[in-house]
């Protein structure tokens, strides 16, 4: 894959795209960004007998084209490149994949390629921390998983790639695989961004007797005194309880009829985020069921 300038005029589209809903202020806002600080993320395509064809990256070829630009950084695939290859590059570089597929797309990529992850990065036009990052999400397990997924379907938990890179490469530096779960765990308790976690995570990397919670207190400025079981709860029973109803009550008065409505996409949306939530509930069902664990030993 070679990154050149594309004349906007000799790029197809394939009608799939034109189809497609756009929100008109994103876009504008996206023409805005390009207008001021560059094209930061080109586009994909695949060399034809005649110009090219676009795999990836459709609102940014528009946005470029509404400047009235006449050509726009590409990474091009040659002409000659498999379907399958195409197939997978394309699923990888599509904006709504969650990150569980995005990364099971990137695995494949290099499985059937037998790629290093280097060479998959130069070929995908993507950093290489960037794959890593991606495919470190597939080793997670499910409860930190279903964390991620609920933060990119928009749930409350804070869990994000960027802060599975943190841990990572902070578990990696403290010599410790039991330290990875340290880090998320926290990231989870104490809703932390992806700031403060890295400000917790090198504070404590910094001076060894530092622990997490203490690290999160100087942070966030906590008095020392409190500790982590006389910190408010972020939530109450009453707070859940409440919530729980309220989804069981939409559940209960909802017409499922009307999802036959959806186009294929919004039904595997949808699928998706219940799932998410069905495993989170499990979760929860199982901690409850269990019997609380003595402080004394």
């Amino acid at each position: 894959m070679t990154l050149v300038q594309v004349p906007v005029d000799q790029i197809e589209v394939a009608s799939s795209y034109l189809r497609s809903s756009w929100d008109q202020q994103k876009l504008a806002d996206l023409a805005n960004s390009i207008a001021e600080v560059g094209l930061l993320h080109p586009i994909l395509v695949v060399e034809q007998e005649t110009g090219f064809r676009l795999i990836a990256g459709y609102r940014r070829l528009t946005a470029c084209k509404t400047l009235g630009l006449d050509t726009i950084a590409a990474f091009v695939l040659s002409k000659d490149a498999s379907t399958r290859q195409i197939q997978i590059v394309e699923n990888v570089h599509r904006e709504d994949l969650n990150p569980i597929d995005r990364a099971a797309a990137v695995q494949l990529f290099i499985q059937e390629n037998q790629f290093s992850v280097s060479e998959a990065a130069k070929r995908l036009g993507i950093p290489r921390t960037t794959i890593n990052d991606w495919l470190a999400v597939l080793d997670l397990p499910d409860r930190y998983q279903n964390a991620v997924l609920n933060n990119y379907y928009g749930g409350s938990s804070p869990l994000t790639l960027s802060h599975v890179g943190l841990a990572r490469r902070f578990a990696n530096k403290m010599g410790s695989k039991k330290m990875f779960e340290v880090a998320l765990d926290a990231v989870l308790y104490y809703s932390l961004s992806r700031n403060e976690t890295r400000k917790v995570l090198k504070l404590v990397a910094d001076a060894k007797n530092l622990s997490i919670d203490q690290a999160v207190r100087k942070v966030r400025l906590i008095p020392q005194e409190r500790d982590r079981e006389a910190k408010a709860p972020a939530w109450t029973v009453e707070q859940l309880m409440s919530s729980l109803s309220k989804s069981g009550d939409y559940l209960v008065k909802a017409d499922f009829q009307h999802l036959h409505a959806l186009s294929e996409k919004q039904k595997q949306e949808v699928i998706r985020k219940a799932k998410a939530l069905q495993q989170l509930l499990n979760d929860m069902i199982e901690k409850i069921s269990q019997p609380p664990v003595s402080k004394s030993g």
